[in-house]
């Protein structure tokens, strides 16, 4: 039942691996929640973006409010003058073709309006504000026009952002202003900007985001449209037919920020000016001619440092750049839609493939097995995202290859040790240590149920042993069986057979199984020489002890016999039944009545390669009613047995019924191949 029970383990591991591989799925399609999934597939993400290397880019500049700024021109908030003459340095004189501001004008200032109007009039300047989503929340300021009502994302089934309220510039400035965009970023539960919104609802009309705003402007306040690219998600594109620039869209119309660098201006991959400088005249104008300039706030005080995936105080406003930057270039990503579904699919393949192969292989197997399913999903993972741009989940599927592969360790781990006393507890009492050593390695190999196979099986006899044990002590009697057992077991052993039974003073031993041995019938006629030369040693041992002296009979036969573990619920044993064993037992009788030590059957002569054999005589045998053919081993042989002199009639039949001699296989040391 135990053995019954290690095998079925291989189903259990497969049952378990395929299980974890079920749940990565329904994690990956929603159906089931796991953080550390979502934990690990944001780490994944963010560790690709940190290796990406920083490109410089030059069509777009930050004018930073920093520091110094602040140390120069005097506390923020400055004057609307100060900034006025900030935006005609770089719109008008310096012909910036977008000037994007990443902050609102909120307040009202009758004095210092008309030179901010007048500084805006004409010029490609894009305001920012922001939207509330909180219930009740006052808004403020004017909106710029929409660019469509909601409806034309819901007919496309695309979902969006509603929000409650806005907090807008001032009327003068706003339509003083060229267009404005909100600048509200995608906060992911860790805290994480990964991705900023392009388009936000309020009360069923669609506002486009400062980043979208300020490429339709740089294009010359080009259409923008909705499009689908084949392989590509949808997108939101430029231009007519999108030809200008496009920006792959994700869920709930975001789009991920293209990351580069640590960000900041020492590390950015973006000149960052002062604002300063401009304002002191230290930067000449035409620096700004043809570029896209975004002006924000770096300094600390100003509470515009976002964490992001590659920097823990990221300025905002280089979070608009690089999506703006990314747009240009075409190097933006998406997660589509259909990313879950995708992500699922993969783990379902590569996971349940990995799985069935687990099941059934040890710790080398299971660790080849999990490089190559990690090596699969990363690799096609890292094509999607190189060749497609997609973002598709990973985590789900690294999680799963490694909770089967530790499964399948642990499991293996506990069955092989569970699987290796059962065998050696089974077989260690029949075969010989080295061959108990082979199967316990790989247990999950060693045929346990019953079957038919072709087997050589051995009996031998001590004659006499009644008349013996009749004039013996008995504690005498059994050191001297002891002996006997034992001498013959370790020959038995030594030729890789595998001792059935005692039974009484006779011996049951078989080759071929559970190990294969294609010359079983070689292996068995040697361990019978073999054993009538340890009875010759021990007989010089019993004389010195005064005790009679041992003759024993061995008969062999070969065939086709039901070998395997059978037995009641009760007790149970690895054993052999059939004709062909019943008949190795009646031709040890023979070996009585033709005085041979050794008795060979006609099946066994067929099948021995290696072994001279000689004909002794057709018999009948007890029970059979056909008479079968008796042959012994041609003397001498190489290990100095010599059996008795045939009689006339059976050294005439020596010539032609004989097989051809050949040397006598030696015992073998190791386990057979």
């Amino acid at each position: 039942m135990a053995l019954r029970n290690v095998l079925s383990m291989r189903t259990r591991r497969l049952v378990l691996g395929l299980g974890t591989v079920a749940l990565a799925v329904a994690c990956e399609l929603g159906m089931v929640s796991l953080p550390l999934v979502d934990t690990l597939d944001r780490y994944l993400y963010d560790t690709r973006l940190r290796l990406q290397p920083a490109r410089p880019n030059n069509r777009v500049l930050i004018v930073d409010i920093d520091e110094r700024s602040l140390r120069e021109q005097g506390r923020w908030p400055w004057s609307r003058e100060t900034l006025a003459k900030l935006t005609t340095t770089i719109a008008k004189e310096g012909g910036a073709r977008a000037v994007g501001f990443d902050m609102v004008f909120a307040e009202p200032h009758a004095q210092q309006d008309p030179p901010l109007m007048r500084s805006l009039g004409g010029a490609p300047v894009v305001l920012g504000y922001y939207f509330s989503s909180e219930l009740g929340a006052v808004s403020t300021g004017l909106l710029p026009p929409s660019v469509w009502p909601s409806t034309v994302l819901r007919e496309r089934g695309m979902s969006v952002t509603a929000w409650n309220g806005y907090g807008a510039n001032v009327v003068p400035l706003q339509r003083a202003a060229r267009s404005a965009g909100f600048f509200n970023p995608v906060v992911d539960r860790d805290g994480v900007v990964r991705a900023l919104p392009l388009l936000a609802e309020y009360k069923g009309q669609l506002y486009e985001s400062l980043a979208v705003a300020m490429l339709r402007v740089y294009f010359g306040d080009a259409p923008l449209t909705l499009r689908s690219d084949g392989l590509h998600a949808d997108s939101l594109s430029f231009g007519p037919g999108g030809g200008l620039a496009r920006v792959p869209i994700s869920q709930g119309t975001t789009a991920l920020v293209p990351f580069q660098g640590r960000g900041g201006a020492s590390s950015s991959r973006f000149r960052y000016v002062s604002a300063t400088d401009v304002l002191d005249g230290r930067i000449e104008p035409r620096l700004f001619r043809d570029r896209i300039v975004l002006i924000g706030t770096s300094a600390p005080g100003l509470t515009d440092l976002r964490s992001t995936p590659v920097s823990e105080a990221y300025p905002g406003v280089e979070i608009h750049a690089s999506l703006i930057a990314g747009a240009l270039e075409g190097t933006i990503r998406t997660k589509p839609t259909e990313a879950p579904g995708i992500a699922a699919l993969a783990i379902a393949v590569v996971g349940g493939l990995a799985a069935l192969a687990m099941a059934s292989s040890g710790v080398l197997g299971i660790a080849a097995t999990t490089m190559v399913g990690l090596s699969t999903m990363f690799a096609w993972n890292a094509i999607a995202y190189a060749n497609l741009g997609w973002v598709i989940p990973l985590a789900a599927g690294v999680l799963a290859m490694a909770m089967v592969a530790a499964i399948n360790l642990v499991a293996g781990y506990v069955t092989e040790g569970r699987s290796r006393r059962a065998v050696i507890g089974l077989f260690g009492q029949y075969v010989a240590p080295q061959l108990v050593e082979r199967m316990a390695h790989d247990p999950d190999n060693v045929p346990l149920e019953s079957r038919n196979k072709e087997l050589t099986i051995l009996f031998a006899d001590i004659r006499g042993f009644t008349r013996m044990a009749e004039n013996m002590d008995p504690q005498q009697l059994r050191d001297y069986l002891n002996r006997f057992l034992t001498a013959m077991t370790e020959v038995i052993h030594a030729y890789n057979g595998t001792v059935d039974k005692y039974i009484g003073d006779a011996v049951m031993a078989f080759w071929g199984a559970p190990v294969d041995d294609p010359m079983h019938a070689d292996h068995a006629v040697a361990a019978a020489i073999a054993m009538q030369r340890e009875v010759a040693r021990l007989n010089r041992e019993f004389e010195a002890h005064g005790w009679p002296p041992l003759v024993v009979g061995i008969g062999i036969n070969t065939g086709v016999v039901r070998v395997g573990d059978m037995g009641s619920r009760l007790r149970r044993a690895y054993t052999v039944i059939g004709d062909a064993v019943n008949l190795a037992s009646r031709l040890e009788g023979l070996s009585k009545k033709f005085d041979l030590p050794i008795v060979i059957g006609d099946a066994t002569r067929r099948a021995v390669r290696a072994i001279a054999l000689q004909y002794v005589a057709q018999s009948e045998v007890y029970g059979r009613t056909e008479s079968v053919k008796v042959w012994q081993p041609v003397p001498p042989d190489p290990m100095g047995y010599a059996p008795p002199p045939l009689d006339a009639a059976a050294a005439a039949a020596v010539a032609a019924a004989s097989v051809a001699a050949a040397p006598l296989p030696a015992p073998s040391r190791e386990p057979i191949a």
